[in-house]
């Protein structure tokens, strides 16, 4: 019976089944995109072959908002007159030379257009690495005073305390700063990480996949269809509960499916215990669905709640909006959200029994039948 209802909808199937897999896929593509469009797009001129100039277009190379691309003065500012630069800055010969010596005069050369609107913050940016580097050198000279004061037998060189320098800036890792959306473990400082949690908004979109899927439990629940079971083996809430695991079944196909695809295009972790927690969410999910769906008759209604608590979920869910602080401070938020089990990687259990226990009350509970 069921191979004969799917055989007339494969089309609205198929799609509320891909939906959670293409809109992930779509949606992290198209914000990956933006973010490599949105960086600042600069021209570097260098006038001499330095040690420090080329670690200062490096820094500049690693900034995630900036684009850097060296040239020459003339084709940097043809592109500037162009509008396809937002601004130019050259690196002026002796650059090393005068950091060496300490002077912070005239290291750098800089021009903007009337469309620089980015010009500000990436000088201030730049402008930083320059003092960062005459920092050191400042402290370098600083350090051979003393050293040469106090008499010491090993002196150090200028060379030698600028690299000291370095290697303890990379050991001590003075300033570090990770956002985290899904409450998971602290994610590493990617530049090319994502802004979004590819299961976060998969799980979203599963969650109105499911609502919409499970329909068929209204539309069938008619007072029509209840004779026919007369002939039948089997009661009709026995019916429904094996399609709810067929439904359920081919849940799980896709939601495999989901599994490598994500591993394939965003390295997502692929292990046992997160095939577990997948599993048992999508049969707290179902199990959640399928005893919600009882309570409704009218179809239209039943998809107007599903789409509120859809966005309900992405909203307190933490899928897509930090709630760290609200659970920190108000610890029995993450007890009563459904989701959070499989966010954190673990087995959605206690809510599975949860709606299981529902149904069973919903399963042996006694109805008035008229004759």
């Amino acid at each position: 019976m069921r191979l004969l209802h799917w055989k007339k909808q494969v089309f609205s199937l198929l799609f509320w089944l891909l939906l959670p897999i293409i809109a992930t896929l779509f949606i992290i593509n198209f914000t990956s995109t933006v973010q490599e469009e949105s960086e600042i797009p600069v021209g570097v001129v260098l006038e001499e072959e330095s040690q420090l100039a080329n670690e200062l277009v490096e820094s500049i190379n690693e900034t995630n908002f900036i684009r850097a691309e060296e040239m020459s003065e003339k084709d940097a500012l043809h592109s500037l007159e162009t509008h396809e630069l937002d601004s130019v800055f050259i690196i002026r010969e002796g650059y090393q030379e005068q950091i060496v010596n300490g002077s912070r005069n005239r290291l750098l050369l800089s021009y903007q257009s009337d469309l620089s609107f980015a010009y500000t913050p990436v000088s201030e940016m730049i402008i930083s690495y320059v003092q960062q580097d005459t920092g050191r050198s400042k402290a370098a000279y600083t350090v051979m005073e003393l050293s040469e004061g106090y008499q010491q037998k090993d002196n150090w060189t200028w060379e030698e305390v600028i690299a000291k320098s370095k290697e303890i800036e990379e050991e001590e890792n003075l300033l570090q700063s990770v956002f985290s959306f899904s409450g998971d473990a602290p994610a590493s400082a990617d530049e090319n990480a994502s802004l979004f949690d590819p299961w976060s908004l998969w799980m979203i979109f599963s969650i109105l996949a499911a609502f919409l899927l499970f329909d068929w439990l209204i539309k069938e629940r008619k007072n029509n269809l209840y004779p026919r079971f007369i002939f039948f083996r089997i009661s009709f809430k026995i019916y429904l509960i094996l399609n709810a695991y067929i439904y359920t079944l081919l849940f799980l196909v896709f939601d495999v499916v989901a599994l490598f695809m994500f591993h394939i295009f965003f390295d997502e972790e692929l292990s046992w215990h997160f095939l577990f927690s997948l599993i048992t969410y999508r049969f707290m999910l179902n199990a959640g669905v399928f005893a919600f769906t009882l309570l409704f008759r009218n179809v239209s209604l039943f998809y107007t709640v599903s789409f509120a608590l859809t966005l309900l979920s992405a909203i307190i869910s933490g899928a897509i909006l930090p709630v760290e602080g609200l659970t920190d401070r108000f610890f029995w938020m993450e007890l009563v959200n459904p989701f959070s089990s499989f966010l954190n990687g673990e087995m959605s259990l206690l809510w599975f029994v949860i709606f299981l226990i529902f149904i069973f009350i919903w399963f042996f509970r006694k109805e008035k039948q008229y004759a």
